[in-house]
């Protein structure tokens, strides 16, 4: 008798735990790869100003060169020259594809290329999001102004300025 309660007590908080579980590693997986943009975006910023070049961030869909049509194929930091002797052709940091169910796009001009001057500044305005199923109120936001400013929404589901995202690109 003692085992059946138990067991029915287990149950009862497994049914419970399970959606908060699964939300949870959504939510781990959509943090993890906005946070591995805004690396490579500060790794770009960075060491266009130390290289006096630019140095761009873009789509990539092979981890060799800007080919990537969709940012959620992956992305490569590169110089694309002509590059400093200590910078060479070769892609400086590579990121793989967004996780499957997982998606991301640059939601204002749908640009694939980030380049930063030699003053760290880009010179336009990106907002990327990062979504997956579950629509704009989970999604994250990271935005880079004219000045190569890169900023992540405080939550889910909000801008930097704290609106609510209003657009998901999810297939």
């Amino acid at each position: 008798m003692e085992l059946l309660i138990t067991m029915t007590v287990g149950g009862i908080l497994l049914a419970i735990a399970a959606p908060s579980f699964r939300n949870y590693v959504q939510n781990t997986k959509l943090t993890s790869q906005a946070d591995a943009l805004i690396y490579s975006l500060n790794l770009a910023r960075d060491e266009a100003v130390k290289e006096d070049t630019t140095i761009d961030v873009c789509a990539s869909s092979d981890g060799a060169t800007c080919n990537g049509t969709s940012w959620a194929q992956g992305w490569i930091v590169l110089c694309p020259g002509p590059c400093p002797a200590g910078v060479g052709a070769a892609a400086l940091q590579v990121s793989p594809a967004v996780s499957t169910g997982n998606t991301v796009a640059e939601e204002i001009a749908g640009a694939t290329t980030v380049s930063y001057s030699s003053a760290g500044q880009t010179g336009a305005q990106f907002q990327f999001v990062f979504c997956d199923n579950r629509g704009p109120t989970f999604a994250q936001d990271i935005e880079v102004n004219q000045i190569g400013r890169i900023e992540a929404g405080a939550s889910a589901g909000e801008t930097v300025n704290g609106a609510a995202l209003a657009t998901c690109t999810f297939p």
